[in-house]
């Protein structure tokens, strides 16, 4: 798989990346979380979405580059590791399980306006053994705290 590109429809404002079969896959939110656009834990990370009931264009990919593109409002990197039986991405209604090369990967998330209105939602993975959270690019929803918080509760 190098990419997939399907639509989805976000609910509370999220989109989710798990490891398959996870149990209890979806993340508990804080104000720092939300202030970071992020809620990480292993095997499981919540992005904070431009709103939280609409349809919307996600795009996975495999890649060896971490390039943003100019019109990107938002892009945020976490480490992620995948195990042997691949991720889901969605939202807590509907996830399309993606087949996936085990490893550690260094996760590009970023966020764009398309033209019809729709919000794009790309989850770029580039492998690396080594990766760190970071903030490459905020828009004026986010207000991230100078050490971004790597730990959550799963949402029961």
């Amino acid at each position: 798989m190098n990419e997939i590109t399907f639509k989805s429809d976000i609910f509370y404002s999220q989109l989710a990346i798990f490891q398959y079969g996870l149990e209890n896959p979806f993340n508990d939110w804080n104000d720092i979380h939300i202030n970071q656009g992020f809620a990480w834990r292993e095997g499981s990370v919540s992005f904070g979405t431009l709103s939280d009931d609409e349809e919307c264009k996600i795009t996975v990919r495999v890649t060896d580059k971490k390039e943003v593109d100019t019109d990107v409002i938002r892009a945020i990197v976490v480490p992620f590791h995948i195990g042997n039986k691949g991720i889901e991405v969605g939202s807590v209604m509907e996830t399309t399980a993606i087949d996936f090369e085990e490893g550690m990967y260094e996760l590009l998330f970023t966020v764009k306006r398309l033209e019809n209105g729709l919000g794009h939602y790309s989850f770029n993975f580039i492998k690396n053994n080594n990766p760190k959270a970071n903030i490459i690019k905020a828009d004026e929803e986010l207000n991230p705290p100078s050490v971004l918080v790597m730990k959550t509760e799963p949402a029961i």
